[in-house]
């Protein structure tokens, strides 16, 4: 096991001259428990410092706390020095609107990296990069989750037992009477993983005995040809990268398999979620075409005009000012426009006594309508913003005046008809952008 684990750091270069921490996610399982107590014998011939991290999810009640007291005393009989830390998982994931697994692996990476160490060392093995693999394979990945787990994720995380198997952990601690605790949540199949773990493993190994040895060989293939792919990929970013944004004809010259990497490099900036196939599908699709306008996505759109592509996010500034004003010139807190008492020669004037309640600017709402002062016809901001043919990616930035009951203006339209100044008119208001004030 020494052996395998300095192959892996050799290998990967997983430690440099230049780490002279290290931090060890510490649960207190096996793996864990192993990981800190091989890199504790081989500190001295790396000249490096152990910490230890445990993090209590506060989600398994009395047992957490059980793994809490057995990293303690572990720790204290190493003399490794350890940090604690105490989240309330559940509370905070309802919180951020996460499931409590990515909560707790958030929170743990958050808590991993206050060590202030050079590196984080967790304690990732083969055997977990296998079920990570045929977890992405039920989900119909490409080459990149069919590489497992790397062994080394930058700019800081590294997993010395990367290719030791969990048998081969478990006897490591057997061999120096290692004790360790084990999560009840893992041995349920209530879990993907586990149904994994404890159903399909088996499987393949009633196929192959030396399953996981060839499942190593194939994850390491796959994983240098994900290199080349995500190296072809930046270099064609690059290549196509332009002030516009990408220019198509480098696109359309490039294989099927780098273009697509090279779109879901492009997504990751863009989208507030990874990205998923359909989303790499149909920007694909929209580059082989050469032009076209797709919506990704919540404010996001992709546009292609026949030379470039690019992404274009909706502005939804939702900007609002109540204040009714009294004394000339009133400015919004946004600076765009201007409310001011007095005409205007473009047709931006309203009746001031024909306004219920007080004034607000803002984009569109739910059931905004407006009426054309010739026509008299009625309709829907979404219907008349469709013959206009406003961009769908601008029309949340359209701003639009509003009282209590109605639309009263719309920037760039004019003024709704039943605030239209008449002879009975005795206080007319102009609204303005702040750029044609004198």
């Amino acid at each position: 096991m020494i052996c395998k684990v300095k192959a892996a750091i050799e290998k990967y270069g997983l430690i440099t001259d230049k780490t002279k921490t290290v931090a060890v996610g510490f649960s207190g399982g096996a793996d864990s428990v192993c990981l800190l107590h091989i890199l504790s014998r081989l500190k001295a011939e790396y000249g490096i410092i152990i910490k230890a991290v445990h993090v209590n999810h506060n989600i398994r009640g009395d047992e957490a706390l059980r793994d809490e007291g057995f990293v303690r005393d572990f720790c204290r009989r190493l003399d490794i020095e350890l940090d604690v830390y105490s989240i309330d998982v559940p509370s905070l994931a309802k919180e951020k609107k996460l499931s409590l697994e990515e909560c707790g692996r958030v929170v743990r990476y958050e808590c991993f990296r206050k060590s202030g160490c050079d590196a984080i060392a967790v304690a990732h093995t083969l055997s977990d990069s296998i079920e990570t693999m045929l977890f992405n394979l039920a989900r119909g990945t490409g080459t990149k989750g069919l590489a497992g787990i790397s062994p080394k994720r930058e700019p800081d995380i590294i997993r010395p037992l990367i290719n030791c198997t969990r048998a081969e952990i478990e006897s490591y601690c057997k061999e120096n009477s290692l004790c360790f605790v084990t999560d009840s949540t893992n041995l349920t199949d209530d879990y993907t993983r586990n149904h994994i773990r404890h159903k399909l493993v088996p499987q393949f190994e009633k196929i192959n005995v030396c399953f996981e040895s060839a499942f190593s060989r194939a994850m390491e293939s796959l994983s240098e040809e994900n290199d080349f792919i995500e190296k072809s990929a930046e270099s064609l970013l690059l290549e196509s990268k332009c002030s516009e944004g990408y220019k198509i004809d480098v696109f359309s010259q490039a294989h099927p398999a780098v273009l697509k990497r090279a779109v879901m490099i492009m997504l990751k900036p863009e989208m507030s979620k990874p990205s998923e196939a359909k989303h790499i599908d149909v920007c694909f699709d929209i580059i082989k075409q050469g032009k076209g306008k797709i919506e990704l996505g919540k404010d996001l759109y992709i546009l292609a005009d026949g030379d470039i592509i690019n992404f274009h996010h909706v502005e939804n500034t939702e900007f609002e000012w109540k204040s009714f004003f009294e004394h000339g010139v009133a400015h919004t807190p946004y600076g765009r426009f201007v409310l001011m008492v007095g005409s205007s020669e473009d047709g931006n004037s309203f009746d001031s006594d024909k306004i219920k309640g007080e004034l607000f600017l803002s984009s569109r709402l739910p059931g905004d309508r407006f009426t054309f002062s010739k026509r008299k016809i009625s309709k829907s901001l979404k219907k008349l913003f469709n013959e206009m043919k406003i961009p769908k990616e601008k029309r949340n930035a359209v701003a639009v005046l509003h009282d209590d009951e109605d639309v009263v203006w719309i920037e760039d339209i004019g003024v709704n008809h039943k605030y239209i100044p008449d002879e009975n008119t005795q206080k007319i208001i102009a609204i303005k952008k702040d750029g044609e004030i004198c």
